[in-house]
C-alpha cells in the first residue's frame, strides 16, 4: 500500500493538464486576456464566478472588466487557489453569453503575451523583408544599367 501511495501522490499534488503547446491552445479558445482577479463568488450550479480586471486583451470580446465562470474553484499549477490582484493569463471559451474557463486554461501572463505577439508579428516581418529585398534588387539593377552605359560610352570613344 505504501508503494501505491507513493506512485499516486505526485498526481494528487498538482493539476493533471494535457501537454498542449500554448499557441495551439490559444488558437482553439474564443477568449484570451491578461487580468487580475478582483472578486470571486459561488454560482447557483455549484461552480464559481470570478470577476477580472483586464490588463490586456489578447483575443475575443473582452472589455475592461469581465466575469468568468468555472465549474470548479480555479487554482494555479501547484493546486493553490488564485491570488487576488496578481496578473494571470486566462484562456476561456464562450458558452452563449457566458465566458467559461478551467484551471488548465490558466497560464503565465508573460508567456501568453509573447505567444500572441509572435503570431501577430510574423506577417509584418515577412512584408518588411520582402520590401527591403525589392529595394535592394531595384538599386542593384539600376547600378548595373548605369555601369553598362558607362562601359559602352568608354568603348565607343575614339582612341
Amino acid at each position: 500500500m505504501a508503494l501505491a501511495a507513493l506512485v499516486l501522490a505526485p498526481g494528487a499534488l498538482a493539476l493533471d493538464c494535457p501537454n498542449v503547446p500554448l499557441d495551439e491552445r490559444l488558437s482553439e479558445v474564443d477568449v484570451a486576456f491578461v487580468g487580475r482577479v478582483t472578486a470571486e463568488r459561488p454560482t447557483a450550479d455549484g461552480g464559481r464566478s470570478y470577476q477580472f480586471l483586464v490588463d490586456q486583451t489578447v483575443k475575443g470580446p473582452v472589455g475592461r472588466e469581465i466575469d468568468v465562470d468555472a465549474q470548479t474553484r480555479l487554482v494555479d499549477a501547484t493546486d493553490k487557489p488564485l491570488v487576488h490582484d496578481e496578473a494571470l493569463g486566462v484562456l476561456a471559451n464562450l458558452d452563449g453569453a457566458r465566458v467559461v474557463t478551467e484551471p488548465c486554461l490558466l497560464t503565465d501572463p508573460g508567456t501568453l503575451l509573447s505567444v500572441s505577439d509572435e503570431q501577430k508579428g510574423n506577417a509584418i516581418r515577412l512584408l518588411i523583408g520582402i520590401l527591403i529585398l525589392a529595394a535592394v534588387l531595384a538599386y542593384s539593377i539600376r547600378r548595373l544599367r548605369h555601369r553598362r552605359r558607362d562601359l559602352e560610352a568608354r568603348s565607343s570613344l575614339p582612341r
